[in-house]
């Protein structure tokens, strides 16, 4: 319910704050006399704040979640069954794939938001869970070539989904927090009162575990990183020859590359800010190559780019440019970048030596 110290902070809130609310959001999913007299009043008050609170109206009202229980049979099936159900379900409003596709990540068709930075917030569930007996929860949300979406979990835990990726999140013990990634994304975890872990799944021998921390996981092609940025996380590496795990911590500052095809792994010192400069649109290029840029219109795009000449993968360039989720904008970027020419043929961008 309403407390006297709302009227101190409301006028500084974002619109993310209001959609954190609890009494926002009570406002909005269950109005009555009384909250609608007092946010009616406040937003005659502060005019200036009602872009901020018809977006944070909005972030409310786009729950995206259902309850969801599961048999022991499909616990230990993990990934696959779970989307199966989900898919069957249509949890998140996914239409069928209309034809097959060369890879599993493809094997939905999902629906194309228009904004680029989308909430998928579920405060009414945080909301009940804490009053309410515990139940298990399974979510689920995934991105277009081309598009991004920021997550706000039932925690408050904040996700960056990159594009061409998608996630399934599950609760099924009070005290775990999963996840299952494909693609890349870079996460901030609260910290819970109650230590609840946090675990990111590859499912390809690796998984990561943390508390409360910021970091990165890319799970694209046949190479998985995983970058620290803050606190402290633990890795479990399940060895492909015996099954034996094996546990590394990362530190601020370090990377982790992992090779899915031999399972073998390194640790290494990396600038995490660099890394992670996609949340903020930014692409850093240190000694970035043509080979490079192939291989992010690739993963971003789902766009092929080939060369003529071989020679030309080795070209590179230094420093930053915006990303522009527009695989023709990138293309010319990078064009310009590298001062090469792209010629389009049947689909498929070509490279070639201005």
């Amino acid at each position: 319910m309403y407390k006297s110290d709302h009227l101190q902070q409301y006028h500084l809130y974002t619109a993310r704050d209001f959609a954190l609310d609890e009494y926002f959001q009570e406002w909005v999913l269950r109005p009555d006399v009384k909250n609608t007299y007092y946010w009616d009043t406040w937003l005659k008050l502060h005019p200036e704040k009602k872009n901020a609170v018809d977006t944070a109206i909005q972030l409310v009202r786009s729950i995206h979640f259902r309850d969801y229980q599961m048999t022991a049979a499909q616990k230990e099936q993990l990934w696959d069954n779970i989307w199966e159900n989900i898919a069957a379900d249509d949890m998140t409003g996914l239409s069928p794939a209309p034809a097959p596709v060369a890879s599993r990540l493809r094997i939905f068709t999902w629906k194309y938001a228009a904004a680029v930075l989308l909430f998928v917030f579920l405060g009414t569930l945080w909301l009940f869970m804490r009053t309410q007996p515990f139940h298990a929860v399974t979510a689920s949300v995934a991105t277009q070539p081309g598009q991004t979406k920021r997550l706000l979990l039932p925690d408050s835990s904040e996700v960056l989904l990159n594009a061409g990726s998608r996630l399934l999140y599950t609760q099924k013990e009070r005290l775990v927090r999963e996840v299952w990634l494909d693609g890349e994304a870079w996460f901030h975890v609260k910290h819970t009162k109650d230590n609840r872990s946090f675990i990111v799944h590859t499912y390809d021998h690796l998984s990561v575990e943390v508390l409360g921390t910021r970091f990165n996981v890319n799970n694209f092609g046949n190479k998985i990183a995983v970058v620290l940025q803050e606190g402290s996380i633990k890795l479990n590496i399940t060895e492909q020859q015996d099954q034996h795990v094996t546990q590394l911590y990362l530190r601020p500052g370090e990377m982790l590359r992992y090779d899915k095809t031999d399972g073998e792994y390194s640790k290494s010192r990396t600038d995490a800010e660099k890394v992670t400069a996609w949340t903020h649109g930014q692409l850093v290029m240190d000694e970035y190559t043509v080979a490079d840029a192939i291989q992010f219109m690739q993963q971003v795009f789902d766009r092929h780019v080939t060369v003529k000449d071989p020679r030309v993968l080795r070209y590179s360039v230094s420093g930053s440019m915006p990303i522009i989720y527009n695989a023709d904008t990138m293309l010319m970027q990078f064009e310009k970048a590298f001062n090469v020419r792209f010629n389009k043929r049947d689909e498929t961008n070509h490279v070639g030596e201005n």
